[in-house]
C-alpha cells in the first residue's frame, strides 16, 4: 500500500491580498519532518515530491524530487490581478467555466488534467511518499482520488478545502485510491 502525505504549502502574498498568483513566486512548504514521521511512521526513506513554486525543504535524509506537474495553475496575463478588476462576464466565466482559461493562461480543467495524471503514473511500489504543493494542488490531488470515475469541474473543486500549511492523506491499495485525511493542520 502506497501513503502520500500531501502538505500544503503558504499561500503567496499576492493571493491573501485577494489577487491571483503569478507561479513564479516560491512560498514556504510546510513540511515539518516531525509531523510527516508522525503520519508515515514506518517510512526511514522517503521520496518528497515538491512543486517548482514551493520552496525546497531541508530533506536530510529524504530524497528530494521536484516536479514541473505539480506547479500551480498559471494564470496567463491575470497573474497578479484580483478578480474585482475584471469585467463581470470575465469573473463569471471564470468562476463557473472549468474549460475558461485567462488570456496566454491555463484552465481549471487542464490544470486538474496534469495533476490528475502525474498521480496516475505514481509508482505504487513506493511504500510512502511526501507531496509538498500549493493548496489548490493538493486540492486537485484529492478531487481526482474521490471523482475517478468521471470528469471534475468547477462544482467539485468548490466542495473541498485545503487550508495552507495543512496535511492530507492519500493511500492507495490494489490501485484504488482513498482518501485517508483532508486538511489537517500543521
Amino acid at each position: 500500500m502506497l501513503k502520500l502525505l500531501c502538505c500544503a504549502s503558504e499561500l503567496p502574498p499576492v493571493v491573501r491580498k485577494g489577487g491571483l498568483p503569478n507561479g513564479t513566486e516560491q512560498v514556504a512548504n510546510g513540511y515539518d519532518q516531525q509531523k510527516v514521521a508522525a503520519y508515515l511512521p514506518s517510512a526511514s526513506q522517503l521520496t518528497l515530491y515538491y512543486a517548482p513554486d514551493v520552496a525546497a525543504p531541508d530533506a536530510g535524509l529524504h530524497r528530494l524530487q521536484p516536479q514541473p506537474s505539480l506547479r500551480d495553475r498559471d494564470y496567463g496575463l491575470w497573474a497578479g490581478q484580483g478578480l474585482q478588476g475584471m469585467a463581470p462576464a470575465e469573473q463569471l466565466a471564470f468562476l463557473s467555466d472549468a474549460t475558461f482559461a485567462p488570456p496566454e493562461g491555463e484552465s481549471f480543467a487542464s490544470c486538474y488534467q496534469r495533476t490528475a495524471l502525474w498521480l496516475d503514473s505514481l509508482s505504487q511500489n513506493l511504500p510512502s511518499a511526501v507531496v509538498l504543493a500549493r493548496p489548490a494542488i493538493v486540492r486537485n490531488l484529492v478531487l481526482h482520488v474521490l471523482y475517478q470515475s468521471g470528469p471534475v469541474d468547477m462544482a467539485h473543486a468548490a466542495r473541498v478545502d485545503v487550508p495552507p500549511l495543512s496535511y492530507s492523506l492519500l493511500t492507495c491499495h490494489a490501485g484504488r485510491w482513498r482518501v485517508g485525511m483532508l486538511g489537517a493542520p500543521a
